[in-house]
Formats: C-alpha cells, structure tokens, sequence
C-alpha cells in the first residue's frame, strides 16, 4: 500500500512567508532550451570533496568532448575531469573559486566542431558486478551534485560496507526559483529511476525511496510513470514515493533523517550507521545511469539561471562554461544589472568576475537577484529567527554572544550546528546578517580533513610538468578501460546483479 503520510522536519521557511515561492508552482512549466556551447571553458581540478586531479594535456593538446584532462593521483581521493567541448588547450592556471578552493585549472578553447570521443556511446556489453559498475561512475567522475560534492563511487562503497537498507533519492529542490533538479526529473525520469535502481542494487540495498515535494505534481506522476515502466525489471527492489511538505531548507541530510525516520543526528553522526540509509540527489543518478547505460562521463549538467525578477530558464550546461556565457544566452538577464549569485539565491555566493568564474559540477543555479538598500537597526527581538531556524538556534541570542565574545556560550547555544541555510537573515526585519556571522564561527569548528572541500592541498607540480601523460592517459574518457584499477569483490556469476539494459544482460 502506497505511504500516504506527508514527511516535515519543524519549522524552515513555507510557501506564503515572506519567499516568493509562486515561480515553482506546479502548473508553471519551464523551458529546458538547447545545450549551450561556450567559446571557451575553464575546467578546476578540484569540484569535489577531496584532493584535486592532476592535468594530464598540456598547452596546444587538442582534445574531443569526453575526454579526460585531469586525473586522480594514484592512491588519492578524488575524481576526474571531463571536458565537455572539443578545441585546444589554452592554458593551464592556478585559479580561487568563490567557494575558497585554489586549484589549477585547465581552459579550452572551443573549435565549434562538437566532436566527441568514438567511446560515448550506449555500451554494448554491460556484464558488470556491482564493484565494476561503481567503478565506472568514479572514472566517469560522478560526484554529489547538490551539497559538497562526495565521489559518488566513494559514498556507493561506503554505503555497500555499512550494509545500508534503504537508498533515498533526493527530489526536495526547495530553494526559490531553482528547478534543475526538477528538470531533470521531468525530462530524464527514466535515467533518474534507473540510476537509482542500478546504484541500490550495486551497494545491496532492499528499499528505493524518492523524496519529493507534494506540490510538485509533474514531477511525481513523471518518477511513477518510470517506475511502472521499470519496476519489472528490479523485481528485487522495493519502490516508494515519499511526499514531503513545501518548505526550505528541505533536503539537508540531518532535516531528512528527523523528517523520515525520527532521529535527531549529531553532527559526527551519519545517515548510513544511524539510519540505515544513504542519500543523493536525483541528478547524480542521472549522471550515473549515463555513464553506466552511455558511457558519458560527467562532462555537463543542468543548471537553472534564475532571478526575483524574470522566468526561470533551465540550460544544458557544459562544466567549466563562464557564468558571463550562461547570462549572455539569455536575453531577459542580460541588463539587469543585478547582483551575480553563483548558485542559489538564499546559500549562493556573490560573484564580481563572471568572465572568470566557471559552472563547476555543484553548480545547480545562476541567480540574478536585484540590489537592494536594506534598512539596519538594532535586534527588534521579535524572534522569527528562532520561528524559521530549522536546526532549532536561536539566531539572534547566538550572534549577541559571538559580538561579545562569548564563543563558549555560542557553542553551548548550538551555534556550530548551523547549516548556514541562509533562513535567518532573509527573514530578519532589522536587516541584520546573522547567517554570516555565525556560519563562520560553525565553520570554524569543524576540522578541515585532507579531503574535504576546503581543503586547499594537492600536488604542487611545476609549470608545464605532468603526472600522467595523454600516452598514459589513454586520450580517452577512463571509462574505455573502467575496472582495471579497483579490486573487485570476489562475486561469483550466481552472484551478480542485473541492469535492465537491452533486455537485462547481466551486470
């Protein structure tokens, strides 16, 4: 019997609070337009949660879309990076995202050819164990492409050896304005279910969940409709839609664990030890059902541009694209003269050098948002801060202490569990930046390992040496040659699992 129940964590931001959340009623329909082709992309070796890759062209190598032209160093935690366009190399340049990562990066200049590698094509032999098809979405250079990016082949392996139960699939957009998430489900519902299908399988899990807002009513009869198509298919798994009320910040793991299974997650704990589960979004098992059924590594995604004053226009988008290319695209966006977010326009991070900031695979949306004067007094205390705060702060009181110096009373008030979801400041009728203040004093408590985000670290190779040459490399995608480098897991044929690709060839 279907789960009628509808899943919340408490408080957040709703639909009729002061977020105009009108643009993503469910009867607006946005355009998903034509893929966009940039004069030129700029590829960081790091868009990921662990080290950087490692370039493997040099200056004047011309190079097909697909390739690959960085890869891991052996032995280190990481993915690789595909260029999305043909052309020649231009430079390779140390580069600072808005974000704080300092890596290289590798510019090409596109030829306008549009030539791809012979290899991206549907796989004729998909006789795969569940270890070589993880394998191949971490040499397609599949990451989380809705929070900090986790190699998605390292987060499948982890889930594998905890022995989770259920595979959840994050549909829970909830930001304003953004839908690529939902884009994606709407036109790529199958690759969407059968990503999810193929990676729960993969990592032995019995239950596959979809989580997804109640008001988005096309998106969910597009995921039921594959379902039904599929289902036969993965008779082995059991498939739900799990419907959760419209509000912001749905779809933070910890809001997800408390919304779904009543558990109030530290911020050491885990989804997988202390659920049971794991989550990713719906577009990275998008992105993983094309690298296992097309052999396409991770060379684009979707990406909304988006504003407070225009439609929202949802664009194929190749990684490494200049946000200035993306606006330019789009006529209504062109003069706005807003403020440029690189990202989403409540966690998003504002941009000055469009022309030099690329979309890189966390990159969901572009927001254009209008500059405005806002008023600043002093704490009227009339508590919304606390009302909104879905990890239950209170704001205001926190960021008294954190003036004050009172860093050992903020901690005990909660402050480094903040999830800087941006709630509280927009909300604020004294104009008073809350979220930035303590987001940093959150941030500052946790410890920077070796492969997170933030961590600015990586081979230091001099200009124009390279760790692995295109003889080495292959000039190819990774994914010509996908199992040779992790060990698989001892499976025996009775053991394998089973993709439903050209009529359900072992896998």
């Amino acid at each position: 019997m279907p789960d009628r129940r509808r899943y919340s964590f408490f408080k957040g931001l709703f639909p009729g609070d002061v977020l105009n959340f009108s643009k993503r009623s469910h009867y607006v329909r946005e355009i998903m337009l034509e893929r966009v082709y940039p004069t030129r992309v700029i590829l960081p070796m790091k868009m990921h949660y662990g080290v950087p890759a490692v370039p493997c062209v040099r200056i004047g190598d011309t190079v097909l879309a697909g390739q690959c032209v960085g890869i891991p160093e052996k032995g280190s935690f990481s993915v690789p990076v595909h260029t999305g366009i043909s052309g020649t190399v231009t430079d390779i340049i140390p580069i600072t995202l808005p974000n704080g990562i300092s890596t290289r990066a590798v510019v090409i200049k596109n030829d306008n050819k549009r030539a791809r590698l012979d290899s991206l094509k549907p796989r004729s032999v998909m006789k795969l164990s569940a270890t070589e098809a993880i394998n191949i979405i971490t040499d397609a250079g599949v990451c989380g492409m809705g929070g900090e990016g986790i190699p998605t082949g390292a987060k499948l392996r982890r889930a594998k050896k905890e022995g989770v139960k259920d595979f959840l699939v994050n549909c829970l957009q909830s930001e304003p304005y953004s839908t690529s998430d939902l884009t994606a489900i709407t036109e790529y519902s199958d690759y969407v279910v059968n990503g999810s299908a193929a990676c729960s399988r993969a990592i032995g899990a019995q239950r596959c969940f979809f989580l997804i807002s109640e008001q988005r009513k096309e998106q969910r009869e597009a995921l039921e409709n594959s379902i039904e198509r599929l289902k036969d298919k993965f008779k082995d798994l059991t498939f739900d839609i799990k419907l959760f009320r419209e509000r912001f910040p749905q779809g933070y793991y910890r809001l997800v664990a408390k919304a779904l299974y009543g558990k109030q997650l530290a911020a050491q704990d885990t989804l997988e030890r202390s659920c049971g589960a794991v989550l990713f979004n719906c577009s990275t098992m998008l992105a993983c059902w094309e690298a296992l059924s097309d052999n396409i590594p991770m060379m684009s995604r979707i990406v909304s541009i988006t504003g407070d004053t225009s439609g929202i226009h949802n664009m194929l988008v190749p990684i490494g694209t200049p946000v200035s290319e993306l606006i330019s695209s789009i006529g209504d966006f062109r003069a706005s003269g807003g403020r440029i977010i690189w990202g989403n326009c409540l966690t998003g991070i504002e941009i000055q050098d469009p022309e030099n900031t690329p979309i890189i695979k966390l990159t969901s949306a572009v927001s254009i948002i209008r500059r405005q004067v806002v008023p600043k007094t002093p704490c009227i205390h009339c508590g919304l801060c606390s009302e909104c705060c879905p990890m239950g702060l209170s704001p205001n009181t926190i960021y008294e202490m954190l003036n004050q110096g009172l860093t050992q009373k903020a901690s005990e008030e909660g402050a480094r569990d903040c999830i800087a979801c941006g709630s509280c400041s927009y909300i604020c009728p004294a104009g008073i930046d809350l979220t930035a203040r303590i987001a940093v004093f959150a941030g500052e408590g946790r410890v920077i390992e070796v492969n997170s985000l933030l961590y600015n670290s990586g081979h230091t190779a001099t200009e124009g040496e390279l760790i692995y040459d295109n003889n080495e490399a292959g000039a190819g995608s990774l994914l010509e040659d996908y199992g040779g480098r992790i060990e698989e897991d001892g499976r025996d044929e009775a053991g394998r699992i089973v993709l439903p690709f050209d009529g359900g060839k072992k896998v």
